[in-house]
């Protein structure tokens, strides 16, 4: 008897810990005045392991968390990127990367009711090689960690962006870091801006992937880490289904749409500061180059997807 309790016990506990402690998913209030403000922060690896708060997320974002895949690889529904969430839970200290992965999943399938099956596709991919000219990023070792130190885990969460940037002269908010291997991203009409200290390739790898909405093989060799400011022309038709996060300001040509960072709409980009399109733009200013081609990709195809969460 004992022994079955035990068991019991043992399955209970197995259980909860594939759970959050508490979870609460809600519709994203619309954006006001053409801005929103997208945030993801929180979760296992990062300062504020126990908890997450996603401000604004797609449901794809999430998907891309819960099972480690990138965003191209997600096959659903339409407005799989253009419904937006705010998701906040907690989770035991300790909580691997990979029980958080279940908590997510089981997250997105008890209130979302999802469902889905692995496959192959041939997509159009690009591959990302060091240009002829040579590499422009600088890299960023990681600081070393003295005694006494705090440990990342123990470090408080990153202070939230500010409600106000000060403009920079090219017309683009001088943007603050969010930690090292953590990209920032704006966008605004005609313009956008990325920028991150301490990213391995794998990180910018899975950004340009987001931007181009298509595969980004990395055939660099790059190891180390590096920090990078990149501004370039946004094509918000390709990019998030027409909805970039963290945009500045009504799109161009009409109001509404877009999001926001914080801060206030900012006046059209002038023609004699246009920049760039994005692949023209790694390669001027990171010195990286993107090649297209096709290849098969494992990718995860969406059976059933409720748009509307359950409850909490």
């Amino acid at each position: 008897m004992r022994i079955l309790l035990a068991f019991g016990m043992g399955l209970l506990t197995l259980a909860r810990a594939q759970e959050f402690e508490a979870a609460s998913v809600k519709p994203a209030a619309p954006p006001t005045a053409g801005m929103m403000r997208v945030m993801t922060q929180g979760g296992p690896g990062t300062p504020d392991p126990t908890r997450i708060n996603f401000s604004n997320t797609s449901l794809k974002d999430v998907m891309v968390r819960a099972y480690d895949v990138k965003r191209s690889q997600i096959i659903g529904p339409d407005w799989l990127d253009s419904q937006r969430f705010d998701i906040t839970a907690t989770m035991a200290p300790g909580t691997t990367k990979e029980q958080f992965q279940v908590m997510l999943q089981k997250l997105l399938a008890d209130r979302f009711g999802l469902t889905l099956h692995r496959d192959k596709k041939e997509m159009a991919a690009f591959v990302l090689t060091v240009s002829k000219k040579g590499l422009k990023m600088k890299e960023s070792p990681d600081p070393a960690v003295k005694d006494g130190d705090p440990k990342p885990e123990d470090t408080p969460p990153p202070p939230p962006m500010p409600g106000k940037m000060q403009m920079g002269k090219d017309g683009i908010p001088q943007m603050p870091t969010r930690g090292r291997g953590m990209p920032m991203m704006m966008f605004m009409p005609g313009r956008a801006r990325t920028k991150a200290e301490g990213a391995t390739m794998d990180q910018l790898t899975k950004q340009l992937e987001g931007l181009l909405n298509r595969p980004v093989v990395d055939q660099t060799g790059l190891k180390g880490k590096y920090d990078y400011d990149l501004t370039f022309a946004p094509d918000m038709v390709t990019m998030f289904g027409g909805r970039g996060p963290m945009m500045m300001g009504p799109p161009p040509g009409g109001a509404g749409g877009g999001g926001g960072g914080g801060g206030e709409a900012h006046p059209e980009i002038k023609d004699d500061n246009e920049a760039p399109p994005l692949p023209v733009a790694v390669q001027e200013q990171l010195g990286l180059k993107l090649d297209s081609h096709k290849t098969m990709v494992d990718v995860l195809v969406i059976d059933h997807l409720e748009k509307v969460p359950s409850e909490n």
